[in-house]
């Protein structure tokens, strides 16, 4: 159920340089290859995405605009190139494109009909600020569907305890010997739902049962840690900050309660859905490769499932069955994870039938983001194809092994333990009791706020210095028994590290590194392929670039 769902109720992303129409007027035109063009308009938007997703770290200057206007227009060009090819017209193609329909079209609908009237208010935005300086720990359980869930949450109020309940429902021996504690969490590290519920609780309060991406959640709050001081200027510097995340959340837990609502309404007919089931297991091989002929011998026009008055027939699970995503088919698991497959099928054709009649594939911007979305898929499978002319021989590897020595060089690895406390004044006496003598494994088992430490005594065990990041080369002067100084990951969290063993770095051999020299080649080879390749398409097509006009076009951001 999470594929789809996470399918349907993804916030879509537009990317507004797109194929301009004929009746463009000539002279806002900056590039133009047969029918892709890119306009004045196109070109500003496409700077101003790059602008905001650098971090407002460039300038409009002129080899700056140029480098934007050529990284979309390279795209155009290989997807000019997938159409030489007629790889546009393949039946793959022809599934992605309805693939890209529908995703737009549905998240569209969405977008403009079902969350049109989200806001974000005063309020809300001074709560999410004190919620984006708290931090929580909580405990829970987990069952996969609300009946489940809701005997839980009845055997709960009946007196039984957490740490009985965690025991039967968890798997996990973690979870299960510790009464569900998930340990500490602040602001977007956990399912929107279970975050919005957890907030909502006061300490030793108990939700009642929470409908997460992954099933059902009974959480139990049993602490909650604010920074004291939350002064008017850090609100304001963060506000914006907030106002995006704040919408983005309510748009995602309003999608949510719509898409839980159809899947929780849908009524199936049970002898259809039993037999194409039996269609689909018999015929599972053909099924994988996107082949829906498996239906074949069943009516079409029998109706698999209904809601209020929208009728999913055979046929219409067959369509979209076609422009579903592989991975999707691929991840079903049994009768139930089919169930579950047919109600994300039966409600993308809900959303998008409710999308054509609201004409949203009229609109300009929809048929560009389609279009668009599909160049891109076009130019990647451009790119596909020129990677199966590269071949890189064994004399090939070895010399581009001993230019390149310096990139192919096995990392320090370090072992280390840690201790994780909530504030620092907390973590400066315990670097003053480890420096008098104490122990720096009872430490762990007294102060760390970090669980899954308790069973390994703090331990990590050897890793690359790579993965601690902005502090890897604090780290990689630490000898075999010194202790860090204390490093801030995030609010709430100060951890203390003692090095317990040091694998030094070394170049790897010829044939530890054989496969990233071979992966390191090949990229170099498809790069200058692809150049290569972007250059000749351009000629054969008379490609323009009209570079006075470019530098004439002012960008207001």
């Amino acid at each position: 159920m999470r594929d789809h769902l996470i399918l349907l109720s993804c916030l879509l992303c537009f990317s507004l340089g797109a194929l301009s129409c004929q009746d463009k007027v000539e002279s806002d035109v900056l590039a133009r290859i047969n029918e892709y063009s890119i306009t004045e308009v196109h070109f500003e938007n496409a700077f101003k995405e790059y602008y905001f997703r650098t971090g407002r770290a460039i300038s409009a200057n002129p080899s700056t605009k140029l480098s934007v206007l050529n990284a979309k227009f390279d795209n155009y060009v290989l997807a000019t190139y997938a159409e030489d090819k007629k790889l546009d017209k393949t039946e793959a193609a022809f599934q992605k494109r309805g693939e890209i329909e529908r995703r737009v079209l549905n998240e569209e609908y969405l977008n403009q009909i079902i969350l049109k009237d989200i806001q974000v208010s005063e309020e809300e935005l001074n709560q999410y600020f004190v919620r984006f300086n708290t931090t929580l720990k909580a405990s829970h359980l987990f069952a996969n569907d609300l009946t489940s869930a809701n005997i839980l949450y009845e055997r709960l109020k009946n007196g039984e305890s957490f740490e009985k309940l965690a025991k039967e429902v968890f798997q996990t021996p973690y979870l299960a010997n510790n009464g569900g504690d998930i340990g500490r969490f602040t602001t977007d590290e956990m399912d929107i739902a279970f975050e919005e519920a957890a907030f909502g609780l006061k300490v030793g309060e108990i939700s009642k049962p929470v409908p997460t991406a992954q099933g059902y959640s009974i959480i139990k709050l049993t602490d909650r840690f604010t920074k004291p001081i939350l002064s008017k200027n850090e609100f304001a510097i963060k506000k914006a900050e907030i106002a995006s995340y704040v919408y983005k959340k309510k748009k995602e837990l309003a999608t949510r309660e719509h898409l839980y609502n159809f899947r929780d309404n849908l009524e199936f007919n049970s002898e259809v859905f039993d037999a194409l089931w039996n269609k689909m297991n018999e015929n599972y091989s053909s099924a994988v490769s996107k082949d829906s002929e498996f239906i074949s011998g069943l009516k079409s026009d029998e109706i698999l499932a209904s809601y209020k008055g929208f009728e999913f027939t055979l046929e219409d699970f067959s369509t979209e069955y076609r422009f579903t995503p592989l991975s999707l088919i691929n991840a079903i698991e049994g009768k139930d994870g089919f169930e579950n497959f047919v109600i994300g099928t039966a409600l993308r054709a809900y959303l998008f039938k409710n999308a054509k009649e609201a004409n949203l594939q009229d609109q300009p911007l929809i048929r560009e983001s389609v279009d668009e979305t599909f160049y891109s898929y076009l130019a990647q499978q451009a790119i596909e194809d020129l990677k199966k002319s590269i071949s890189n021989t064994d004399e090939e590897l070895r010399i581009a092994f001993q230019k390149n020595q310096e990139r192919f060089y096995k990392p320090l690895e370090v072992n280390l333990s840690r201790i994780v406390v909530e504030t620092e004044e907390k973590a400066s006496s315990l670097i003053t009791q480890l420096q008098s003598g104490a122990d720096f494994i009872s430490l762990v088992e007294k102060h760390t706020i970090v669980n899954e430490d308790l069973l390994t005594s703090g331990e990590l065990g050897f890793k690359s210095v790579r993965n601690y990041g902005s502090y890897s080369a604090k780290i990689s002067e630490l000898k075999i028994g010194e202790i860090s100084e204390i490093i801030n990951y995030q609010t709430g969290q100060y951890t203390i590290y003692k090095m317990n063993g040091r694998i030094e770095g070394r170049p790897y051999t010829f044939d530890e590194a054989k496969e990233s020299v071979h992966a390191f080649l090949m990229d170099q080879k498809l790069n200058d392929l692809k150049e290569k390749t972007i250059q000749d398409v351009k000629e054969k097509h008379n490609a323009l670039i009209d570079i006075e006009k470019l530098n004439e076009v002012t960008i207001q951001i």
